[in-house]
């Protein structure tokens, strides 16, 4: 059969209604007239929604929400959209709140390391003078030594079994006398006694502490007459850490 307008245009309708040789409301028709195919409202247009009420599919599918200037600009280098600005209250309140979180860690830092964050690390050390007797025979007591490192005393103890046992004539921290005058018996800082503290000055290596006193030669109760004993004056209070 001899080709003719209709039969060039069916070949490719698309092409042909571009190029104006098809008109009329018939274009994808099985056969030219009947207004219904698979490519008119119920065919392509439904299935690929360009028509009809499936066109708000292809708006919630492709709109602004996917391809507008939002997404496009965040996926293309654009700067993505920034958030809110919180007011100045909110602000103020946040700011508060990390503030009241971070001394609660710190407090909570410090059961663990007390010195967390300080630049000079401080610990409560011990200090002690000693001097070596014997139980039954009188001496002189001159028990001196320097500390390892710097120290401020805030208590000395000494470990006189009994009252009568050793008095003691003075002592000197850091080349200071704390007792100002009268003898004073060595129990009177037994490691039981209570508020004996005293306010001596910062001990330094290059200084000395130094107890002066004498062992009268009594022999307490449950000690034994010539057995050797070692006299500790011990001075108490924050230290720098040794490294």
């Amino acid at each position: 059969m001899r080709p003719n307008a209709t039969t060039l245009a069916m070949r490719d309708p698309a092409l042909a209604a571009l190029m104006g040789a098809w008109s009329g409301g018939n274009f994808g028709s099985e056969s030219p007239g009947t207004g219904q195919s698979d490519f008119g409202t119920d065919g392509f247009g439904r299935d690929f929604a360009f028509a009809g009420d499936a066109s708000a599919d292809f708006a919630a599918e492709f709109g602004a929400d996917d391809m507008g200037a939002d997404s496009w600009g965040a996926d293309f280098g654009a700067a993505a959209p920034l958030a809110r600005r919180p007011t100045p209250a909110a602000a103020i309140a946040a700011w508060h709140k990390v503030g009241r979180q971070t001394a609660r860690t710190d407090s909570r830092v410090r059961l663990l390391e007390p010195n967390s964050g300080s630049t000079v690390k401080v610990q409560r050390y011990s200090f002690s003078v000693n001097q070596a007797l014997v139980m039954g025979t009188a001496a002189a007591i001159t028990a001196s030594g320097n500390p390892d490192t710097t120290i401020r005393p805030q208590r000395v103890t000494m470990n006189a079994p009994a009252a009568g046992f050793i008095t003691v004539t003075e002592i000197k921290v850091a080349n200071v006398a704390v007792t100002v005058g009268g003898i004073g018996d060595a129990f009177e800082y037994s490691p039981i006694g209570v508020d004996m503290s005293l306010d001596m000055p910062t001990l330094s290596p290059a200084n000395r502490a130094t107890v002066l006193g004498f062992y009268t030669g009594f022999v307490p109760p449950g000690f034994v007459l010539g057995s050797a004993y070692t006299f500790a004056a011990s001075f108490k209070g924050p230290a720098t850490i040794v490294a």
